[in-house]
């Protein structure tokens, strides 16, 4: 690795932090979507079946975020909070995915740019994690109630293990 690529490291490791942990967050939203399907599927929600569900789950039915949060909002009536909360969580999602590095590359090459772009990033992801926050409880209640599992507790595990 050349000098240039050293400096070009160093100066976008914190944006690519940034942009690796929205990542993260985008993709828990989508799997938080689809489990939540896969739950009210099993409940016996019409429209919704479980086996199909499954599928998605495991990666071998492809579905989009927007395919799963329509699919939600088509078969389970939801407050107009949380429609709010995913509407806006998928569009933060879908910015952050497709294009909030591209169309921001010219501002990595300042550091009052790259700062810039970090606050973006991070607004975005907690849009999207708001629009998750909004799903979680009833996520946890149907997992706790449907497979014995309290993923409150879990969560707690998981930072703990990071200290």
């Amino acid at each position: 690795m050349d000098d240039f690529e050293i400096k070009k490291r160093e100066l976008l490791q914190p944006v690519l932090f940034e942009a690796g942990a929205a990542l993260m967050d985008c993709q828990g939203f989508e799997y938080g979507v689809a489990l939540l399907l896969f739950h009210f599927g099993r409940l016996g929600t019409p429209g919704l079946d479980p086996n199909k569900l499954t599928d998605v789950l495991d990666d071998t039915d492809k579905k989009t975020a927007g395919q799963l949060v329509a699919m939600l909002k088509r078969h389970v009536t939801v407050s107009d909070g949380i429609d709010q909360a995913l509407t806006e969580a998928l569009a933060a999602r879908n910015r952050l995915i497709h294009r909030i590095l591209i169309e921001n590359i010219e501002q990595v090459v300042t550091e009052d740019g790259r700062a810039a772009l970090i606050q973006q990033i991070r607004r975005l992801r907690s849009t999207v994690r708001k629009g998750d926050s909004m799903l979680q409880p009833f996520i946890n209640a149907f997992s706790e109630a449907l497979d014995g599992v309290e993923l409150a507790r879990v969560h707690e595990e998981v930072r703990s293990a990071f200290g």
